[in-house]
């Protein structure tokens, strides 16, 4: 596993784009069906799953509906 934060930030949101687009997948979704359930445009989650992830809000609502939520847990624990 790559130190994070070794990483570009290009090279993160790709990975990220690429492992939504394989739970996605797993799940056997078209990417239509995942937009419809995350309410957002077919156009959006294509953009995510090729990592060009412009809106964090569209990202919330396409890892909700995935339940990969969790992912952001320690950032949302109060201390």
């Amino acid at each position: 596993m790559d130190n994070i934060y070794m990483l570009d930030g290009t090279i993160i949101f790709n990975r990220i784009g690429g492992n939504l687009k394989a739970a996605r997948l797993k799940l056997n979704i078209t990417q239509q069906s995942l937009a419809d359930a995350a309410d957002i445009s077919l156009s959006s989650l294509k953009k995510i799953e090729k990592g060009e992830i412009g809106s964090f809000n569209s990202l919330l609502r396409v890892l909700r509906t995935l339940r990969k939520l969790n992912v952001l847990q320690p950032l949302v624990e109060e201390e």
